[in-house]
């Protein structure tokens, strides 16, 4: 029997890219079938939200900074910029995209561990987020223990709003709030953004903006710094999946769940929105 060398998921290249710069770009890493199955799913939630509890945080147009469930969204809120919240929980599509069997390889490379969903993000557009870390929001249980990854649906470039980020950023000493958490407090976040800007301009920290093809991925570490780009030209999408992973290792046994394909996940929202008991 021919036996063939074991390929581990990340070449030493991409892992010293990865300690050093604090981000990967995998190219087509999902295939058209699994593209358009991520979007025919956004879709059916959107044409079917009777009863659906996901939140979805509106961020452009007249409804501007409000979130409403999916079953009371007004219906042009689709045609601005949104992010629909954690449809993993509810939807094994997501999961099975999340958690491919060669992500799912790599995350568990780049985390020493098993991946676990803790958190995904549908975006048709854009967020035109400001510079910030995915810690302060939901910081993991270790630390370390947490990254990040856009899956890409459209084409991204300089046009319809791009993550931005800064290559090296994850190597700051993360800003300790006064309760010694990295989660934000807004009263101390002018503090924390000063302290950022400082520590950029000292290691000569340059802004870069991600452009890809669908299928793409983008992943990031959890401390790494990063945003999303002004939208200049609205009429098109730039669709995309963002999900956050933590070790399965560092959450008790009663917040893990493992679906029938055997990947872990967060046994609940962490913004509260799904009952744990009924989801």
């Amino acid at each position: 029997m021919l036996r063939l060398p074991f390929l581990p998921p990340l070449s030493s290249r991409e892992r010293q890219h990865w300690e050093a710069q604090g981000y990967l770009h995998l190219h087509g890493a999902l295939n058209p079938k699994e593209i358009d199955k991520i979007r025919q799913t956004v879709n059916w939630h959107w044409a079917n939200p009777e009863g659906n509890p996901h939140h979805v945080d509106v961020i452009t147009g007249e409804h501007a900074g409000r979130w409403f469930p999916m079953s009371e969204a007004p219906p042009e809120v689709k045609g601005e910029v949104y992010k629909l919240n954690n449809l993993f929980l509810r939807d094994e599509r997501i999961r099975e995209a999340a958690l491919s069997p060669r992500l799912k390889a790599i995350f568990r490379c780049l985390l020493a561990d098993e991946p676990m969903i803790c958190n995904s993000l549908n975006f048709e557009r854009g967020s035109q987020q400001n510079a910030h870390i995915d810690s302060w929001y939901m910081p993991p249980p270790n630390d370390e223990g947490m990254i990040a990854a856009s899956i890409s649906l459209d084409p991204v470039d300089e046009a319809n709003g791009p993550i931005f980020f800064y290559p090296g950023s994850h190597k700051i000493p993360p800003y300790r709030f006064s309760d010694g958490r990295l989660n934000m407090i807004e009263a101390e976040e002018e503090a924390c953004r000063a302290y950022l800007d400082a520590e950029i301009e000292a290691r000569g920290l340059k802004r870069v903006t991600f452009r890809g093809r669908p299928g793409d991925v983008f992943i990031w570490h959890g401390q790494l710094i990063h945003g999303g780009s002004a939208i200049e030209d609205f009429a098109r999408t730039r669709s995309s999946l963002v999900v956050h992973y933590w070790r399965a290792s560092d959450v008790q046994a009663h917040a893990l769940r493992r679906d029938q394909g055997g990947r872990a996940y967060l046994a609940h929202t962490l913004r509260g929105e799904l009952d744990p008991v009924a989801a």
